[in-house]
């Protein structure tokens, strides 16, 4: 049976794209290096094409994606990923030795993770590159469902029935303190022993209860002297003696980006711990190029302990 001829082309797809994501067609239109009237007639052709309005356009106000917006968005970018592949293989018969792997990572641990393992895996892989993203949780799993994203590094929360998780290492918690503290020279100490102790939060999104919740049935939860959504910046808060933290991720250095220094100290109790690993779509296929940088990732971030 004959199929009928496409009426759409991988331009408009791409042009459909990129403004569903920043929701204008004059910021599009500066990414895509095309004129305004030439991205807004593509789409005009395209929502024609497809016989669906694939967006709201507000006066003065921007864009809005429609409900068939919305749900042809994660199609398109399958199917442009598709092509992308079929160019790359084209140019190159060792499969997954080229190609872009559209990367997520949680914000925490984007900073003493993301550069080492993209660099190692480059330095092998001349052929890839990477768009990355850092976020919370909740977006990761939304660019993995929505095909956004390939694959993300992420600690095992709140999963849902649709992802694939696979556990890269086990994280227990472990205190800093300043490099002055009284407890600081101890090879562990308990959670009790930080009972009357400025807390300083990591402020994010699972952390504040997970770390908050260690303390439950050992000693009262910490009260908050000082937070912040920052790593860095809770490690710099406690190095100028402002209190104490809990972080679970291995640090390479005990100096912070102002030049103070501070301590880490094991906890005594056997405390949960955070589990890593790598996560993708059940309903996404991985290509060769992903196979292959998560199979790298198994390996490597076993070093970090």
């Amino acid at each position: 049976m004959e199929t009928a001829p496409l009426r759409y082309s991988l331009r408009q797809l791409r042009y459909f794209v990129v403004t569903a994501e920043v929701l204008s067609f004059t910021a599009a239109a500066k990414l895509l290096h095309i004129s305004q009237p030439s991205i807004s007639s593509a789409l005009a052709d395209l929502e024609e094409s497809l016989g669906v309005q694939l967006f709201i356009r507000h006066h003065a106000q921007g864009l809005s994606l429609t409900q068939a917006g919305q749900d042809i968005l994660g199609k398109t970018r399958d199917l442009l990923k598709n092509a992308e592949e079929l160019q790359a293989a084209a140019k190159e018969l060792d499969v997954g030795a080229t190609g872009t792997i559209s990367l997520g990572c949680m914000v925490s641990l984007a900073p003493p993770l993301l550069p080492s393992l993209m660099s190692r895996f480059v330095a092998t892989h001349s052929g890839i590159s990477f768009r990355t993203l850092e976020a919370h949780q909740e977006d990761l799993l939304r660019g993995l469902q929505n095909g956004l994203l390939d694959v993300a590094l992420t600690y095992d929360l709140d999963l849902t029935d649709d992802i694939e998780f696979v556990p890269l290492l086990s994280l227990p918690p472990y205190a800093i303190l300043p490099s002055a503290h009284r407890l600081a020279s101890r090879k562990t100490i308990s959670l009790t022993d930080l009972a009357d102790e400025p807390y300083v939060m990591l402020d994010l999104p699972h952390s504040r209860e997970y770390f908050a919740s260690l303390f439950d049935g050992i000693a009262p939860r910490p009260l908050v002297a000082f937070k912040s959504a920052q790593p860095e910046v809770v490690r710099g808060m406690v190095a100028n003696g402002l209190g104490y933290s809990i972080l679970n991720f291995p640090l390479r250095a005990t100096t912070t980006v102002d030049g103070q220094a501070f301590a880490i100290v094991p906890f005594r109790e056997k405390l949960r711990a955070m589990t890593l690993g790598i996560v993708h779509s059940k309903q996404m296929k991985p290509r060769a190029v992903v196979r292959n940088f998560a199979t790298f990732c198994q390996r490597a971030i076993k070093e970090f302990r």
